[in-house]
């Protein structure tokens, strides 16, 4: 049972405040930010049971208590694995002003393209004719359009972020999408004196294959930043972490 406690809103406030001042202030600044992602994980867990449901309630949606454990042990998994990679060398060398659409193909051509595996030994096939569209985004249709009009540069230009990410992550998770399994690779990465919004980035990476079959490589599917921290703390809530690597 829980103690008595958290019986009104100005309670828990009280209680947390009260409690958040026995501590240092960096460890509570330290606290708070970690359970911030718990309560803002659990707004995004309750907004998409919400859409789910065919009959809407007035009263507001609740979680059970196991459904915001798994979100407490997702944020943990997601704090202890969350590394900062430094973009130089062949990070950066796709950032020219000169790399356009015809080096972006070439590069993907010699460079990504091909059978690659994960930190874990996991296959992964990135295929030329599909593996280049997550480079092209036709915003008013939303698909991914192989025309120049509609080549993104910024993703071109961290065409090399891709293997690495597929290397270097253990920030992994996974979920079941119809017949597939799908698995995202998140990677942080700093650009210093790049510009002054994007320095700072998550790049995903995800894979899927038919979720029975247990012999074939996993298939490139897309690769994107995201720029916003909550945009990646939404995104997670719908996977859940790849905590003892088994044979997917």
């Amino acid at each position: 049972m829980f103690p008595e406690l958290f019986l009104t809103q100005d309670e828990i406030i009280k209680k947390l405040r009260a409690i958040a001042e026995i501590h240092v202030f960096k460890n509570a600044r330290t606290i708070s930010c970690i359970f911030y992602d718990v309560l803002k994980m659990a707004y995004y867990a309750v907004k998409r049971k919400r859409e789910g449901l065919r009959k809407k309630s007035a009263e507001g949606v609740c979680l059970t208590r196991k459904e915001i454990t798994r979100i407490t042990k997702l944020v943990d998994f997601f704090h202890v694995n969350d590394k900062t990679h430094k973009v130089d060398h062949e990070l950066s060398q796709c950032f020219g002003a000169n790399f356009n659409e015809a080096d972006a193909l070439k590069f993907f051509e010699n460079f990504v393209e091909g059978i690659t595996k994960d930190k874990f030994g996991r296959p992964i096939n990135i295929d030329l004719e599909n593996g280049t569209k997550f480079m092209y985004k036709n915003y008013e249709t939303g698909r991914h359009e192989l025309q120049s009009q509609y080549y993104l540069s910024f993703r071109g230009k961290r065409l090399p972020w891709i293997r690495h990410t597929i290397h270097n992550s253990k920030n992994i998770y996974t979920k079941i999408d119809k017949d597939q399994r799908e698995i995202m690779y998140v990677s942080k990465y700093d650009l210093p004196n790049y510009d002054e919004e994007n320095n700072k980035c998550y790049w995903v990476v995800i894979v899927k294959k038919y979720k029975k079959d247990k012999i074939a490589p996993y298939e490139f599917k897309t690769a994107f930043r995201v720029s916003k921290y909550n945009n990646m703390l939404k995104r997670l809530e719908r996977y859940k972490p790849i905590i003892e690597v088994p044979n997917l």
